[in-house]
C-alpha cells in the first residue's frame, strides 16, 4: 500500500478532481485544509533587508495561500492511474502555485472499510 498526497494550490479544482477519482474507484479520502507557507517564506529571501525591515516582516509573517491536502491510502495498482488523473485535472505540477504530490510505503492500515 501507499499512501498518495497532494498538496493542491488551485482549490477550485477540488470537485472536479474528485469526480475524476471516483471515475477510476478512488471513493475514499482525505481533505485538510491548510495554507502555504510560500508567500511568507519568499518575503525573507531579500537580503537588503535592515533590522527594521527583519521586525516589520516578521510582525506581519503570514501564511495565508490557502491550499488543500488530499490524502489517499492505496493499493499498489491503483496509483499510477491516481496520479494520471491528478496531473490530468491539475495539468503540469512542475509549474509553480499548482500542486505537490508524493507517495510514502504504508507498511500497516485499519480502518479502511470496503
Amino acid at each position: 500500500m501507499k499512501l498518495l498526497t497532494l498538496i493542491l494550490k488551485q482549490t477550485h479544482l477540488i470537485s472536479d478532481l474528485n469526480e475524476e477519482l471516483k471515475n477510476i474507484g478512488i471513493h475514499h479520502g482525505t481533505i485538510i485544509d491548510a495554507k502555504s507557507m510560500t508567500n511568507g517564506l519568499q518575503a525573507w529571501s531579500d537580503d537588503s533587508l535592515l533590522i527594521g525591515g527583519i521586525l516589520r516582516r516578521a510582525k506581519n509573517f503570514e501564511y495565508n495561500e490557502k491550499c488543500k491536502i488530499l490524502m489517499f491510502i492505496l493499493q499498489e495498482e491503483q496509483v499510477k492511474p491516481c496520479m494520471e488523473v491528478i496531473e490530468r485535472v491539475i495539468g503540469d505540477i512542475t509549474k509553480p502555485g499548482t500542486a505537490i504530490m508524493y507517495t510514502m510505503p504504508i507498511d500497516f492500515a485499519e480502518g479502511l472499510g470496503d
